[in-house]
């Protein structure tokens, strides 16, 4: 493939694969909020950082020192080492031809030993990455002992539904691998076939023990249309598996409250309010990382506002940030008050109702506007029900201006996150105006009705 043709992901993976110490990395991130990852990696990362941004996910080289960096990220779920992007001319007569191509991508894959190494280093796996037969095979029978027994045991430590953390590993152990496959496009294979035979030849090229539900290393082949990516998971689970453990029926993901609150544009000193916390996934997120600025949650309902007291106490250490019970159409606060409002408004679906929606929806954003500082407050809301949404902003259009709009996925339902800026009107004059409009209304009203 030319120069000229090769996309900007393949030019980026180019320059790690000509640099023994650059790896190339992948994050994902719930779709619609990349930006937001772009911007977080530039700021803690380096800002010259070159990204390269696709649906879901983002891609981009870093140093293996400075790899402690991108465990760091607060706004991405998953992280990987990219070992290959390949392309391959597909036989649209002989799928086992097809298959072929993808077990010799393995034992021509250059870079897939730098990426083991810097896997193993950056995971802290303490066992054999590159065991000898002899050692697979005095291996696999106490492994497979040791899974039955397991079976009827307690949880063992790093242990989960899918996957263990490898650090957890003996010295002694033998990887336990497996090799997952996403496609995207019609093909004449499906992905377990090619799960199969690209983890068939890794385990002859390297003796691993293949386990399907409590592996060490996950390999991730991600085939779209005619390429295929190699990413060797980083992350034993999802990131945004953090914070919480008292659960909600609504409990927003960790990553999700990092992004939202990074669209509020958080100055130090300022004051930060979730309105409706809930599980206090919000609140606890910013008190983590605005060290320099204070944080409030509330909720109307008793029980919320406990489990957010329960899954702030169960953090390591002490963060400050006020709780408290409230009617969030009577909030407590002066007007012109707060600087930023950060909240997940009710859906309508887990809980409360579309028709409900339309309704509150228009008082709580009145009550918001009241509160928020005039001029520079800003107010950042995440919905499923942009219906009413759209009808709330239509009443509290002199007060409110969207300055931005993005459209979000989350666990399958298409929501949305306004961000919203105050105008320069006060609360009082927009009474006013009100009041105004309605006594005039009413006069016409009034003179209609008398023939005059």
């Amino acid at each position: 493939m030319s120069e000229e043709s090769k996309s900007d992901l393949e030019r980026l993976f180019d320059i790690s694969t000509n640099d023994s110490d650059l790896l190339t990395v992948q994050t994902t991130v719930d779709t619609g909020f990349e930006w937001q990852a772009v911007d977080e990696c530039k700021e803690k990362i380096s800002p010259n950082l070159r990204v390269v941004k696709d649906r879901g996910k983002i891609f981009f080289n870093v140093n293996s020192n400075d790899f402690s960096k991108v465990r760091k990220l607060r706004s991405v779920d998953n992280i990987y080492v990219i070992a290959s992007i390949q392309y391959f001319p597909y036989d649209s007569e002989n799928p086992d031809l097809n298959l072929n191509l993808f077990r010799e991508s393995v034992r021509t894959c250059a870079q897939l030993k730098k990426c083991l190494n810097a896997w193993k280093e950056i995971t802290r796996f303490p066992g054999k990455l590159y065991p000898s037969l002899e050692d697979y095979q005095s291996a696999v029978e106490i492994y497979k002992a040791e899974k039955e027994q397991n079976k009827n045991d307690e949880k063992v430590p790093g242990s989960k539904k899918r996957g263990c953390d490898p650090a957890f590993g003996g010295e002694d152990n033998v990887l336990s691998f497996r090799v997952s496959c996403e496609r995207t496009g019609t093909h004449n294979f499906d992905s377990s076939q090619v799960a199969c035979v690209i983890g068939g030849e890794m385990q002859d090229l390297y003796h691993w023990i293949v386990d399907l539900t409590t592996y060490q290393l996950e390999v991730l082949c991600k085939i779209t249309h005619g390429q295929m990516i190699m990413g060797l998971r980083v992350t034993p689970e999802s990131l945004h598996r953090r914070n919480i453990k008292y659960f909600g029926p609504t409990t927003l993901r960790a990553t999700i409250a990092y992004n939202l609150l990074s669209l509020a544009d958080p100055k130090p000193g300022d004051i930060i309010v979730d309105p409706m916390c809930g599980g206090g996934s919000i609140p606890i997120e910013g008190a983590l990382e605005l060290s320099q600025s204070f944080v409030i949650g509330g909720d109307n309902h008793e029980k919320a506002v406990e489990r957010s007291r329960l899954n702030f106490a169960a953090l390591k250490d002490s963060f400050k940030c006020d709780l408290i019970r409230w009617d969030v159409m009577q909030l407590p606060f002066k007007d012109s008050y707060i600087d930023a409002f950060v909240t997940d408004m009710p859906f309508g679906k887990r809980m409360g109702s579309m028709f409900d929606n339309r309704v509150l929806y228009k008082k709580y954003i009145l009550e918001l506007a009241r509160a928020v500082r005039v001029k520079h407050g800003k107010i950042v809301l995440l919905t499923y029900d942009r219906r009413s949404m759209v009808g709330a902003l239509q009443v509290a259009k002199n007060l409110l201006k969207v300055k931005k709009m993005l459209g979000v996925s989350m666990g399958g339902l298409n929501a949305a996150v306004y961000v919203l800026k105050r105008t320069n009107l006060s609360y009082e004059q927009f009474k006013l105006s009100i009041s105004n409009f309605s006594n005039s209304s009413g006069q016409r009203e009034y003179v209609k009705d008398n023939g005059n």
